[in-house]
């Protein structure tokens, strides 16, 4: 495996599992929690899931404390919504980075292990969440979180990718230029429609983060059983986060291909879950399909930025990639609260969401009709030689990097 010094490189995956996991129990425990608001507050759906909306949406220890002394709606929206989303999008973006920049020839494995985090995070989330509900109320729980949510401190530490002389993106280095490579990103049409797509699914994804627990509690589920779904959804986000790493390394399967499956075969399962949410075992057979289907979708976002934008300018195309997943989060739990205050069911609002999902689906075979020949994409492997000298901080061969920088610059303004 081509890495950027191996030890070190282990420690930033191990890092960003971590990071991964001790947020993923908060934020998908989002929806168990909105429950509990709906009681205490009692306001309709479309305005309490702003709370949770946003905090999905800014991806904190100051918040969640915070909110545990908190007694009004609108304040719980500035602090477990705003304060505590900022702290967790802080967390979260570097993670992708840092293991992009470690593992450029198996960023999908990588990646699958990294958000294979999520899946347990996911696995324990509804149960945890409801058992400190319970037990404690809901300002205990927000408490409880602030101190679950603290273990990422140490994991922060850890992720630390080694210094690479003369492999900074040149993005980074002026802020105008780091503005017209966000442009240029954005102009690019495969990319372009690649980053559409994720607008579209992330609706969805927020939409079941947050409202599932009411949704099936509605149609005859108990809470307790509610919970367990995000249980049965991580343990198919583990398995589906695995074998998709695995089967997007070098000379593996096309990501975009498999994001084109994906996505489709989520977007069926949403569409049609108001037709089986009212059988006993429904909600279980929507939660295991689910979680497969959705769980490897967020593994493909640094293989892809790599395809489509080179290292030179991964940095960048990660943090616009997460801006607009979050501007889906921030979109879809109020969409399909609104829909249900206004129909008083929620099917419309599964229906309106799986169709977001499948036309994310579409967007991904547009993105192929601009897709540049695997020739003329911009190489991520690098001469180990090279590699090695990066990790002892000498000096990188010059005419290797401008050629580098080049290819990148080229691709992107082809695509323009």
């Amino acid at each position: 495996m081509s890495t950027v010094g191996c030890g070190r490189a282990g420690w930033v995956l191990l890092a960003a599992f971590g990071i991964q996991f001790f947020t993923a129990v908060l934020v998908y425990g989002t929806g168990t929690i909105h429950l509990s608001l709906l009681d205490v507050f009692q306001r309709d759906d479309g305005i309490t899931s702003v709370v949770g909306s946003l905090f999905v949406n800014l991806m904190s220890i100051t918040g969640l404390v915070t909110s545990s002394f908190v007694n009004s709606l609108w304040l719980l929206m500035l602090t477990n919504g705003i304060i505590s989303g900022i702290g967790n999008g802080l967390t979260l973006l570097p993670c992708p980075v840092s293991v992009g920049y470690s593992f450029r020839d198996h960023s999908g494995l990588a990646m699958g292990i990294m958000t294979a985090g999520v899946g347990i995070g996911m696995l324990v989330s509804g149960p945890l969440i409801q058992y400190l509900l319970d037990t404690y109320g809901l300002s205990g729980t927000y408490l409880m979180s602030a101190a679950i949510v603290s273990h990422v401190i140490p994991c922060g530490m850890l992720l630390k990718t080694p210094p690479k002389k003369n492999l900074t993106p040149a993005a980074t280095k002026h802020r105008v230029k780091f503005f017209k490579t966000y442009i240029k990103l954005v102009k690019a049409p495969s990319f372009m429609f690649v980053l559409v797509g994720s607008i579209l699914w992330n609706i969805a994804y927020a939409v079941i983060m947050i409202h599932l627990p009411n949704f099936v509690v509605q149609n005859g589920s108990s809470r307790s059983e509610a919970s367990f779904l995000f249980t049965v959804i991580g343990i198919g986000t583990i398995l589906s986060r695995l074998t998709v790493g695995l089967a997007t390394g070098p000379k593996g399967l096309d990501p975009l291909l498999l994001n084109f499956g994906l996505t489709a075969l989520m977007g069926a399962v949403i569409v049609t879950f108001p037709l089986y949410v009212t059988y006993p075992k429904g909600p279980m057979i929507f939660a295991s399909l689910y979680g497969i289907y959705s769980g490897g979708l967020l593994v493909f976002t640094v293989p892809l930025c790599l395809e489509f934008v080179g290292m030179q300018h991964l940095n960048s195309a990660l943090g616009l990639w997460y801006l607009l997943l979050g501007l889906g989060s921030l979109i879809g739990p109020p969409l399909a609260g609104l829909v249900f205050d206004l129909t008083g069911s929620f099917d419309y609002s599964y229906i309106f969401s799986g169709l977001f999902v499948l036309s994310a689906s579409a967007c991904s075979l547009f993105a192929s009709v601009w897709r540049k020949p695997e020739n003329e994409t911009v190489t991520t492997r690098r001469v180990p030689e090279i590699w090695a000298a990066a990790e002892n901080g000498s000096v990188v061969v010059q005419d290797h990097e401008v050629h580098m920088k080049e290819q990148s610059e080229n691709l992107i303004s082809n695509d323009i």
